[in-house]
């Protein structure tokens, strides 16, 4: 965590008010895009980041290593981001709000035609919604956070030779699925 945020947890457990304010406009934007990369709808991601804020606001004073700050917060997220997905049924969630995802997903991919990218990005987003919980959660903490194995293992309370197991499990269904619908490089 870097000093900025864990002197913001610091005063936040010591009760002040303007500290919490001033950390939820750091954690909305992170929790947000996981929610949204994970569910591929705003309005959940929405829903689930101000959950994620109710909930820390309530226990942060209960927290008793402020260094496990960014793992407990990772943890919060996935919870209320499974949540969703008991609540809508795992095939509902994968093709609610693809759409909206293809706008988040919006780098360039070179040597490709406008409508192209679209399509890949919509395939992709399909492919990664349609993982299984386990596997979708290393996938996204890993190429979408940018999270390393050692912290995303701490995350998700799994030995880190378990994240390595699903990353690959995880990549290897993707490209499958992609080699299906016949995107290039899917092999």
């Amino acid at each position: 965590m870097d000093p900025a945020t864990s002197e913001l947890v610091r005063r936040c457990r010591a009760g002040d008010e303007r500290a919490f304010e001033e950390l939820a406009q750091l954690l909305v934007p992170r929790v947000y895009r996981l929610a949204c990369r994970s569910l591929g709808d705003r309005t959940l991601a929405e829903d689930v980041a101000q959950e994620a804020l109710i909930r820390i606001y309530r226990r942060l004073p209960g927290l008793t290593e402020a260094d496990a700050f960014d793992g407990w917060l990772y943890r919060i997220t996935l919870n209320l981001i499974h949540d969703q997905f008991r609540r809508l049924g795992r095939e509902r969630a994968a093709l609610v709000g693809m759409g909206e995802l293809r706008q988040l997903t919006s780098q360039p991919v070179e040597g490709l035609s406008k409508t192209e990218r679209e399509e890949l990005r919509a395939t992709l987003a399909e492919a990664i919604a349609a993982l299984d919980e386990g596997h979708r959660e290393v996938f996204v903490l890993k190429e979408i956070e940018g999270l390393p194995h050692a912290e995303i293992a701490r995350v998700l309370e799994l030995p880190e030779g378990t994240v390595w197991s699903r990353l690959a499990y995880a990549r290897k269904m993707l490209r499958e699925r992609l080699r299906r619908r016949g995107v290039p490089g899917g092999r």
